[in-house]
């Protein structure tokens, strides 16, 4: 599969950002494994996010907690978009494992 430049600048990146602190001279396998690690823990992070999420809205729902219409509103939004920056590093952590593939 051919890369343009902007997809190697880009996969670049993304090593800084998922691969920091590895060793750059390891090879494509082993960072493989160190990023499907890595997807293992976003999914985790993931279920986490979602059940936070559950939970305060069954909270609120159902009156057990006295929490504010704001307090609650901030949480929602705060988890949510936690939720959507996991999905975000997910997608880019599986387009570099996928790039290691073909290299």
């Amino acid at each position: 599969m051919a890369f343009t430049s902007d997809d190697l600048k880009r996969f670049r990146s993304y090593e800084k950002v998922h691969l920091k602190g590895v060793d750059e001279n390891i090879s494509s396998s082993e960072k493989i494994e160190l990023l499907q690690k890595k997807d293992r823990n976003k999914w985790y992070m993931l279920v986490f996010n979602v059940l936070a999420i559950l939970f305060f809205g069954y909270s609120f729902y159902f009156d057990i907690t006295n929490l504010s219409d704001t307090i609650f509103t901030v949480l929602l939004v705060v988890f949510t978009i936690n939720v959507g920056l996991i999905f975000l590093q997910k997608k880019q952590i599986s387009e570099l494992i996928d790039y290691y593939r073909s290299v």
